[in-house]
């Protein structure tokens, strides 16, 4: 069964336009629907608020999001600052994969956990656990 807040709650998507001081705050739905704020932090709450007045609901019953217009040459760097943390997310995942995996070597070739850890410059708590199972190497050093 579907929850009653669920099917209560109402989006709106604002646009927030920087003008001097302030952001200008626009609901896309109900353009009439504006604030004015001096911090896009606030923005949300605030409109909100004030939707919910107009509409005649609670604040609770409103979902905000707003969406601020910003100049070209800012988007496309925030564009490539977020294709560069991709990048580095998988090629962060890429290198601890390899690490475990260099580590385990190390370990089937009976190196200790506290040499593992030195070759890897981690401690060898830290090496004990890229070895998923290290008591499995036959007659080895834990």
């Amino acid at each position: 069964m579907a929850d009653t807040a669920e099917s209560t709650l109402h989006t709106f998507t604002c646009t927030a336009r920087r003008e001097d001081h302030h952001w200008l705050v626009v609901c896309d739905q109900y353009p009439r629907t504006q604030i004015a704020t001096r911090m896009l932090s606030r923005a949300a709450a605030s409109q909100r608020a004030a939707i919910a007045s107009v509409l005649g609901l609670t604040a609770d019953d409103v979902t905000v999001t707003v969406v601020p217009v910003l100049p070209d040459d800012v988007r496309e760097h925030l564009a490539r600052a977020t294709q560069l943390r991709q990048t580095a997310t998988w090629t962060n995942r890429a290198a601890a994969a390899e690490r475990t995996v260099a580590a385990r070597m190390l370990w089937r070739d009976a190196i200790s956990l506290r040499d593992i850890g030195f070759i890897l410059g981690v401690s060898h708590q830290r090496a004990r656990q890229l070895l998923a199972h290290p008591s499995k190497r036959d007659g080895g050093e834990q």
